[in-house]
């Protein structure tokens, strides 16, 4: 398994040299200079001169791109704002008590299982002490607030460091996309293994039209909708106003006040939900039409396979069948989805985003696009690249959890 991954992360390297340099091409020949904003400002010479010089827009595209790739993988700013003191466990917050003991007991199972089959092979009890020296690493990394850049560039609209936009707008796009995924898998998972238990009956058939329809229909279509119906005509229905349309909080929610320990309170929570349920609903929507039909089609096949058959003959009660033995391998096509949809969640529901206003990865990569700020288009591309990487490794891995009978020696 070891050597897989490692033989997989080279492969995902590559991958994402070959792509870096397949959209830098594609940038650079698809007209227009990302600095003709910048000359219709008298003021803004300076600027363009500094621009200029730090990427090197005044050579060749080739040597553009390789200033370009020296500077993405540059460190600017690796440092521990605190370092690790002797007394381990000092002045710590609430959040931080939970990263501590979130380490503690993921150490001491890691020690206990690692211990437990090392026996007398000392490649094993090496990984131990591997696994354990990361833990020790990521615990250092919590407690040392470490801080850590890199040199991604600055903007080409003026909006500052592509690393702190795209950073500040990551946690808005995880906060909507997460959401969306949590409510397409408890709605969307159930609903595929309910129509494949009773196939072909009414609940299927109308089940596999609406799943049918909303997976067709585009998702501005399905924003507006929801906008139109649950929050215009509902409020004038009710004489309530329930959800909004547009951002991502209140103009008072700093008034809400704070709730225990500085959480948020109830009427911020409230204030949230009130904003993220519409375009959530809207994401989720076709996310969950496309999760029942995958998990109802992979649950049909597993339900006719001979150890199945086998589990019936024994007289095993029904929901035992289904549950601890038909759900775990018709769960491995859902792995593959989920994995590339939290992958593309990086780059954002544009379309949701926009329609939405919610200012998450998705607006600030099309105001990248239509302004040719190639250092952020650069950065989001290379951003979904390596979560599709990293995302299809994690799913390979849990193939082998799911699935016994797949191997990766």
């Amino acid at each position: 398994m070891f050597a897989y991954i490692i033989r997989r992360l080279v492969y995902g390297i590559v991958t994402l040299f070959a792509l870096s340099l397949v959209v830098f091409v594609l940038i650079q020949f698809s007209g227009g200079s990302p600095l003709d904003r910048l000359r219709l400002n008298p003021r803004m010479q300076p600027v363009i001169a500094q621009l200029t010089e730090q990427w090197g827009l005044d050579r060749p595209w080739y040597e553009q791109y390789f200033v370009w790739l020296k500077n993405f993988i540059t460190p600017i700013d690796v440092a521990p704002q605190e370092g690790l003191t002797i007394v381990m466990f000092g002045k710590l917050g609430i959040w931080s008590w939970v990263a501590v003991a979130a380490f503690l007991g993921a150490a001491a199972y890691t020690v206990g299982a690692f211990f437990a089959t090392a026996k007398a092979n000392w490649w094993r009890t090496f990984r131990a002490f591997s696994i354990i020296g990361v833990w020790v690493a990521a615990f250092w990394i919590i407690k040392s607030r470490i801080v850590f850049a890199l040199n991604w560039g600055t903007s080409f609209r003026g909006d500052g460091p592509v690393w702190d936009n795209i950073f500040g707008a990551a946690g808005n796009t995880f906060r909507l996309g997460l959401t969306a995924l949590a409510i397409a898998l408890i709605i969307g998972i159930p609903l595929g293994i309910y129509q494949a238990i009773r196939q072909y009956s009414f609940f299927d058939q109308m089940g596999t039209m609406l799943s049918f329809i909303t997976f067709s229909t585009p998702i501005f279509i399905i924003g507006v909708m929801l906008q139109l119906i649950l929050a215009f005509y509902l409020e004038r229905w009710t004489g309530v106003k329930i959800f909004y349309v547009v951002g991502m909080t209140g103009s008072g929610y700093e008034e809400l006040g704070r709730g225990l320990f500085g959480l948020p309170s109830l009427a911020q929570l409230g204030d949230v939900i009130q904003h993220l349920t519409l375009p959530a609903l809207s994401i989720a929507a076709i996310s969950m039409a496309g999760y029942s039909r995958f998990q109802r089609a992979s649950m049909l096949e597993v339900m006719h396979s001979d150890y199945l058959r086998t589990a019936k003959a024994k007289g095993l009660p029904r929901r035992s069948i289904i549950v601890k033995h038909a759900l775990r391998n018709a769960l491995i096509p859902i792995v593959t989805l989920v994995s590339l949809d939290i992958a593309f969640m990086i780059g954002g529901a544009i379309i949701t985003e926009s329609i939405f206003g919610w200012p998450g990865v998705g607006r600030l990569y099309i105001g990248a696009i239509s302004a040719i700020d190639y250092p952020t288009i650069m950065a989001v591309v290379m951003a979904i690249g390596a979560g599709v990487v990293l995302m299809n490794i994690i799913a390979d891995i849990l193939y082998g959890v799911l699935d016994p009978r797949v191997r990766y020696d």
